[in-house]
């Protein structure tokens, strides 16, 4: 690892474990380089991530937060190969006005995210192509979703997603985009370079980018369960039925595993990075569904978290042992799904115009259809 890149790593870090502890424990695991491109690109989407939860004073302010990050991506994108002080004090100046945007109350890993933006939007300026046109449609495809649904909120005061197809059409913007870009990531490395510049250049290639939009969706719906109560206080109606949803992503964690399964086995630290955060996922839903129930907070403790990983990381290289493993932690997860029955709004069938206008959001590489499967799930 050179100075640089250890210096960035470290830094990245440092924002990683304020705003996502379980995250940076992962990333942490990864080889340097892609523990420095995965970092910084997990911070561009903390910082989407903030504009979708910091608490606007109308929808219009939030919207022009949205569009001066994908202005400054644009930016970041468009950077002179020749270009110096001029373009970083440029750049910093519409970093730091965007900053004075955000409205009070905001954690302080977001405050302190937020205040550090320039450095991040300049360390993404200087990466090389294709990669950083790769990860820019990719941002900016998530910042159009999460605009398009905080849209859908500021209709009606309360961002409702009636059924598991609307589940799945949000989550592939908030998250399943998150796995096409590990994807793209793992790929643009300097031992890899010599692999296909496409994901989607044959069969196997392209079930490998929908298993990975399939593991975004499973780690989200995680979230939506462990997070239901707190979303609702806030007018965020995501888990229309928690037996629903609970179903839908074991489903996703199957395809999850099928594409951990597709990694190469002396490609430790990023088979270790997405099996930890797959096996901790399901590990975690007996502790949500108990929380929900018993209104208690309740999480796996970090003691049986740790015991997990040491075991995870001791069978990482054995696929029959790892299937094994987690084949029984989703028999167990499948204990936990009841009746279907809906709690929420009754169920709508998405409009094609409504589709139609989602699919235009979508900058990535996954192919028209495929996303259509993925929203229909």
């Amino acid at each position: 690892m050179s100075q640089n890149q250890n210096e960035n790593c470290e830094y990245y870090q440092q924002h990683l474990d304020r705003v996502s502890r379980s995250f940076a424990f992962c990333i942490a695991r990864l080889d340097a380089s892609l523990r420095e491109t995965v970092g910084l690109s997990y911070l561009l989407c903390r910082l989407i991530d903030t504009v979708e939860d910091a608490h606007w004073s109308s929808f219009e302010a939030q919207k022009h937060a949205f569009s001066t990050f994908d202005r400054l991506v644009g930016i970041a994108l468009a950077r002179p190969a020749a270009s110096g002080r001029d373009f970083e004090q440029d750049l910093s100046a519409k970093v730091s006005a965007w900053r004075e945007t955000f409205p009070a109350g905001l954690p302080e890993g977001e405050v302190l995210l937020i205040q550090d933006g320039d450095r991040i939007f300049s360390d993404f300026s200087q990466w090389p192509e294709p990669q950083r046109s790769e990860l820019g449609r990719l941002v900016l495809s998530m910042s159009a979703g999460m605009c398009h649904y905080m849209g859908r909120k500021q209709r009606t005061g309360q961002l409702v997603l009636s059924d598991a197809a609307e589940v799945n059409r949000y989550c592939f913007f908030v998250a399943g985009i998150v796995g096409e870009m590990l994807t793209r990531l793992s790929a643009r490395r300097p031992a890899t370079d010599s692999a296909t510049d496409s994901a989607t250049d044959s069969a196997s290639d392209l079930q490998k980018l929908r298993d990975a939009f399939r593991f975004g969706l499973f780690l989200q719906k995680v979230n939506l369960l462990k997070d239901q109560k707190e979303d609702e206080l806030e007018g965020r109606h995501l888990v229309p039925s928690r037996s629903q949803v609970l179903a839908s992503l074991l489903q996703d964690a199957e395809a999850a595993f099928r594409y951990l399964v597709t990694l190469p086995e002396d490609d430790v630290g990023f088979r270790l990075f997405c099996a930890w955060s797959l096996f901790l996922g399901l590990a975690s839903l007996p502790w949500i569904e108990a929380a929900q129930t018993s209104g208690e907070k309740l999480k796996i403790p970090r003691e049986e978290a740790l015991e997990l990983f040491h075991v995870i990381e001791a069978l990482i290289q054995d696929p029959a042992a790892l299937s094994g493993m987690f084949h029984d932690l989703l028999a167990e997860s499948r204990e936990l799904v009841k009746p279907a029955g809906l709690t929420g709004p009754k169920p709508s069938e998405a409009t094609e115009m409504e589709e139609r206008d989602l699919l235009a959001l979508y900058l990535g590489d996954l192919p028209k259809e495929s996303v259509l499967e993925l929203f229909r799930a």
